[in-house]
């Protein structure tokens, strides 16, 4: 089924509108004021740019999940135990991203610097209480968030094979499942000494992983 032209092709073009997604949101972070402190990181939520970004990044992963759905779907016929794992960490994750984000654009961003510019004082510190515990859950779910995709990541390459293109897709989600785990390790083990250069290399492994997916998806064929 996944095999088809249509599908390949459609879930090309999400991989590609991704990529444009995530550039947007480079773009945004280089464009808004750096935030001093928690009470200036709280008025920055509801800001034209940021909500866009927000909005689409939201958006995006009901894409990545018909984009894994597919890429699954062609190693099925393969190796379908495998596939199947693959796409349940993948659905995982994509869950997950959905629900935080949906939190943090509804709530941490149009809710609550509303609540806090109409509070009195007592009221604004709770407000900025709520957006310290949101931020520590959201940092605790990234652990099983990334680790999902990592193992989805690493079940899609142990599916794939069986076409001569499919050395692309290994690469992408090879690299991507290294990418994962290298910074779980980074933020979950050894303290985040490595925040910097992960936030150089982020968007460059973007272009490279969804790339070589783009390409993966355009040049395998039906068998």
């Amino acid at each position: 089924m996944f095999e088809t032209r249509t599908h390949r092709l459609a879930a090309a073009a999400v991989a590609v509108l991704y990529i444009a997604i995530q550039s947007f949101q480079s773009f945004v972070f280089t464009r808004l004021p750096e935030a001093e402190g928690t009470v200036q990181a709280l008025l920055q939520g509801p800001l034209p740019l940021n909500l866009a970004r927000a909005t689409l990044m939201l958006l995006s992963f009901f894409g990545l999940a018909y984009l894994y759905l597919v890429a699954c779907g062609l190693a099925f016929r393969r190796k379908p135990l495998a596939a199947v794992a693959a796409f349940l960490g993948f659905f995982a994750f994509c869950l997950l991203e959905l629900q935080l984000r949906s939190v943090e654009l509804f709530y941490v961003y149009l809710e609550l610097p509303k609540l806090y510019q109409a509070a009195t004082a007592a009221g604004q510190v709770r407000v900025l209480e709520i957006q310290s515990v949101f931020q520590a859950v959201q940092h605790a779910l990234y652990f099983p968030l990334g680790l999902a995709q990592a193992l989805g990541s690493i079940a899609l390459c142990a599916a794939l094979g069986g076409h001569r293109f499919d050395w692309l897709a290994r690469l992408a989600f090879g690299l991507n499942a290294a990418r994962l785990l290298l910074r779980s390790l980074d933020v979950y083990v050894l303290g985040t000494r490595f925040d910097t250069l992960y936030s150089v290399l982020y968007l460059p492994l973007v272009y490279v992983i969804f790339g070589a997916t783009v390409a993966w998806l355009c040049l395998r064929r039906e068998t």
